[in-house]
């Protein structure tokens, strides 16, 4: 528009918003959540999942922009970690039950044969938990969100929400963000080490400035 040369390096910190425009991308951002997805009681109830414009949390862990930046979000190893504690008390279990026969070398082979592999089972568990390295999934940076080698920066966006699911059937966790440049955008937060709530108050903090939710 004034024919000078960008100051600025792939993106744009600071600019002056149109907010008519603006408010057209807010508006297709509803119209697409409307055609692609359940949004009322009525549409829920013949879908598997639908989509939720959260409210304010009041117990946020985020008080503050900078208390947001430089977090990564790996796999989540909660399940993995409940299922070791599981069976390193089963393991023990049928350890005490058997203890005398253990003792007399008189335990049957079925029995030895099943807790060979449930020791198998144990150490790739502690393997998973304890020392395998997982990968980062997604970055939060004080330019955007890093996911998958993209960057959604932070003034793309134009509004968000959470796709629930309405039935204990559906193990599924998804943000979807409207943006300037890409339309609707899904992160799949399904099997990370995060919430889609805390997912959302993190957005909310990095966008508060522009927009209203």
């Amino acid at each position: 528009m004034t024919n000078n040369i960008a100051d600025f390096n792939d993106h744009c910190t600071f600019f002056d918003l149109d907010k008519s425009e603006f408010e057209k991308y807010q508006n297709r951002f509803k119209n697409e959540i409307n055609e692609n997805y359940a949004t009322n009681n009525f549409e829920k109830f013949f879908t598997e999942s639908s989509f939720v414009k959260p409210t304010n949390s009041r117990n946020s862990k985020f008080k503050s922009v900078a208390q947001t930046h430089n977090l990564n979000f790996k796999n989540d190893i909660a399940f993995d970690k409940a299922i070791l504690i599981l069976m390193c008390l089963a393991g023990l279990y049928v350890f005490f039950v058997n203890y005398s026969d253990i003792i007399n070398a008189t335990v049957k082979n079925e029995i030895l044969i099943g807790f060979a592999f449930m020791c198998i089972f144990m150490s790739v568990l502690a393997y998973r938990v304890y020392f395998m390295q997982h990968k980062t999934k997604i970055s939060i940076t004080k330019n955007g969100i890093e996911y998958h080698g993209n960057t959604l920066y932070w003034n793309n966006i134009v509004d968000y929400g959470i796709l629930r699911a309405n039935s204990t059937s559906v193990n599924e966790h998804k943000i979807i963000i409207g943006t300037i440049t890409k339309g609707i955008v899904e992160i799949d937060l399904t099997a990370l080490n995060i919430s889609p709530e805390e997912f959302i108050d993190i957005i909310r903090l990095n966008t508060k400035k522009r927009l209203i939710a």
